[in-house]
C-alpha cells in the first residue's frame, strides 16, 4: 500500500514504473472522496502529459460498450498528444483497501476495453482511504 504525501508533480515528471506511477498519483490523489475514475497520459519516453481527466459518476457496473467507448475517447487524446504512449487509470473510490466486486468490474473491463481498441495502458489503481493499490499492471494493445 501506498500512503498519501499531497504534493504538485513537476513539469519533468517521468514515469517508468510502479513506484514513479504510485509516486505520482499520491502526489494527486488524496483518500478517496468519491467513485470517479481518472485517466493519465503517459509518453513513450515516461513523461506525465499535462493532461488529466477526470470521469464523474461512473456505474457500479460498466457495460462493455460504456468501457469500449471511455477508452477508444483516451485513447483518441492520446494518440492525439503522444502517439505510442500509455494510459495511467486510478479507479477511486471511499472504503478500505480490500476490492470489491466493483473494483474489479472496472480493472477487468478497462483492460479487455483497451485490449480491443488497441490502446496502451500503463496500469490500473484504485485509490481508497489510505492509498493506493494496483489492480493491473502494464498492458500493450498495439497491433
Amino acid at each position: 500500500m501506498t500512503a498519501f504525501t499531497p504534493s504538485t508533480p513537476g513539469p519533468d515528471t517521468i514515469i517508468t514504473n510502479d513506484a514513479d506511477a504510485r509516486e505520482l498519483l499520491s502526489r494527486l490523489l488524496g483518500p478517496a472522496l468519491r467513485r470517479q475514475l481518472w485517466a493519465f497520459f503517459v509518453a513513450p519516453d515516461g513523461e506525465q502529459l499535462p493532461i488529466v481527466i477526470p470521469i464523474d459518476s461512473i456505474p457500479a457496473s460498466p457495460s462493455g460498450d460504456e468501457l469500449r467507448s471511455i477508452v477508444s475517447s483516451l485513447g483518441q487524446v492520446l494518440d492525439e498528444y503522444s502517439p505510442g504512449g500509455s494510459i495511467l487509470f486510478a479507479l477511486e473510490r471511499p472504503g478500505e483497501e480490500t476490492p470489491h466486486g466493483f473494483d474489479e468490474l472496472w480493472a477487468d473491463g478497462l483492460h479487455e476495453a483497451a485490449r480491443d481498441e488497441a490502446v496502451d495502458v500503463f496500469a490500473i489503481y484504485l485509490v481508497h482511504d489510505d492509498g493506493l493499490r494496483m489492480m493491473k499492471a502494464r498492458s500493450s494493445a498495439r497491433r
